[in-house]
């Protein structure tokens, strides 16, 4: 083992116990961290070099859960750095720390019967320049931060305990204080006399960084976001078990902020807030561009406690684009998907699928499309300029849904309507009530099986080129229709069917109704077709099939 004592490099690494392959060249930067060169991805995210191999305990750290080990730990990481890199690991044990800083080229193992014990002294914890809820500010160091690294790890069976329980009291007794002096949004400083003179550390927090491996790791009571990867690249995710207490604010289990190349894998998370939430920036600033979220993988993972499985927002400054969700189960979140944005936000959200996924016992809703958090004006028609957001090219299929108060709730902006939803074999087993759409162009939903206990299982307003093609409802409702339509233009009702003893197939409310196409519909004899109310008439119809 590399001992502390030895005093020249050329010392160390002869005494050095353990070693293995020698490093890989560095990648140099590329244009997506560094404007002006081109972007290498590299596909060995999970070949971390392990040239020496060091143990904590060699430099003074001590597993009693009472003795501050930080300083032993970061000398542990200076040392392993300073020979050019390989392993430092943490022995069985409970060791008490504040925040420790990577290096390249180094793997971080936590062993399994190993756990670092958040320090809950506050002194304990530096200030250094960071991001917080999409904002650049002053926060503070996180339990393992990375700066401009790459070629790193994070791993082990081991546990990283947070105590966040004084954090959340520290941030709530400060939201009073906020409140009182009228300090309203995100952008002001806490005041002085704060009980929390800075934004919460989170246990994981990288900047800057490239070719990022975490991996087996239990992560629980995290003071705020659990793993925050900011401006990386090629960071790969896989089998980490996460666990903070419920109702917990802002203790997201995975929020990767305007990075590219992420692969989320076989995650079991349970929080009080979102489980994966990705995110680009906060709102269009003058003079501030943020760089997008892209190409991000999420795979295999089970969600239980939090508000929402999978989502995207609502800081969406950068822009994210090119998502990929499957083989998710959410149970007992609020939702199961939530894709927002708000005015203020803007740039575009695009080519996002999300295909085998299961939601059961929901406290909300299934999925929810939404351009309106932090805003209830859904009838004023804004201005379109840049800090407009765009929703657009999204796909779910193969959704399993069983207990929710909402199936689907899709709402975009009247002046910025959803562009291009596609809804695909959705079977909703139990909801409240069913799916709604609102503001939105080219919006499609196929082979959908709606159970509902109130209102229609289909309800849109406001709606552009519309196709409910084999929608079909097995529950009926005293008066009220399968589908219903308001203010919807070009749409297609195709091979759809009702309860016998529904009143209606489709309803069409309103006068705004246009060309609307009904096609081989199956309906009993004492279920109309198509009803009309408020002023609607057969001339919204073109077509009967």
């Amino acid at each position: 083992m590399i001992k502390a004592n030895q005093a020249s490099r050329r010392d160390f690494v002869l005494g050095l116990a353990a070693s293995s392959a020698a490093l890989r060249p560095a990648v140099g930067p590329g244009s997506w961290l560094s404007p002006g060169r081109t972007a290498r991805v590299s596909s060995a995210s999970k070949q971390v070099p392990a040239n020496h191999v060091v143990n904590i305990l060699d430099f003074g750290a001590v597993g009693d859960g009472r003795t501050l080990c930080t300083s032993s730990i970061q000398a542990a990481i200076d040392a392993c750095a300073a020979a050019g890199g390989g392993k430092v690991f943490v022995a069985p044990g409970k060791y008490l720390t504040g925040p420790i800083f990577l290096k390249s080229n180094l793997e971080f193992e936590v062993l399994a019967g190993a756990t670092l014990l958040g320090s809950a002294n506050f002194a304990d914890y530096p200030t250094i320049p960071g991001w917080w809820e999409g904002l650049e500010r002053t926060v503070y160091a996180s339990m393992i931060t990375g700066t401009d690294v790459e070629n790193v790890a994070i791993t082990g069976q081991g546990t990283l305990d947070g105590q966040g329980g004084v954090w959340l009291d520290a941030w709530g007794k400060t939201e009073k204080l906020r409140k009182k002096l009228g300090l309203i949004g995100r952008e002001p400083e806490n005041p002085p006399g704060s009980a929390l003179p800075w934004p919460r550390p989170r246990m994981i927090n990288l900047y800057r960084s490239r070719k990022v491996l975490i991996s087996g790791l239990t992560i629980h009571d995290s003071p705020s976001w659990t793993v925050h990867p900011v401006l990386c690249e090629d960071v790969y995710i896989e089998g980490l078990t996460i666990i903070n207490p419920p109702h917990s604010w802002n203790t997201d289990g995975i929020d990767p902020e305007s990075c590219r190349n992420v692969r989320i894998s076989n995650c079991y998370i349970s929080t009080g807030d979102d489980c994966i939430m990705l995110k680009s920036g906060y709102k269009q600033i003058p003079g501030k561009p943020f760089l997008p979220s892209e190409n991000i993988v999420v795979t295999n993972c089970v969600f239980n406690a939090g508000g929402c499985g999978v989502g995207i927002g609502s800081e969406t400054a950068g822009g994210v684009r090119n998502v990929a969700i499957s083989n998710c189960v959410c149970d007992g979140t609020t939702c199961g998907l939530y894709f927002r944005t708000a005015r203020g936000r803007g740039n575009v959200v695009e080519n996002v699928s999300a295909v085998n996924v299961v939601m059961r016992n929901l406290e909300d809703t299934g999925i929810i499309f939404s351009m309106f958090y932090e805003d209830e004006d859904r009838s004023t028609l804004h201005s379109v300029d840049v800090r407009t957001p765009v929703f657009r090219n999204f796909h779910c299929s193969d959704i399993l849904l069983d207990g929710a108060e909402r199936a689907v709730v899709v709402e975009g902006l009247p002046e910025s309507p959803i562009q291009g939803l596609s809804l695909d074999n959705v079977f909703v087993k139990a909801a409240e009530k069913g799916i709604s759409c609102y503001q939105v162009h080219e919006f499609s939903v196929s082979n959908a099986v709606v159970h509902v206990n109130s209102g229609p299982s289909v309800q849109c307003k406001n709606a552009l080129d519309l196709e409910l093609i084999r929608v079909r409802a097995p529950k009926s409702q005293p008066n009220v229709p399968v589908i219903a339509l308001e203010n919807v233009h070009q749409a297609m009702v195709q091979s759809c069917s009702a309860a016998e003893s529904s009143p209606a197939l489709v309803q069409l409310r309103g006068d705004g109704n246009r060309d609307i196409t009904l096609a081989l519909n199956r309906v009993s004899k004492q279920t109309q077709e198509v009803v009309f109310a408020d002023g609607a008439s057969e001339q919204g119809v073109v077509r009967r099939i």
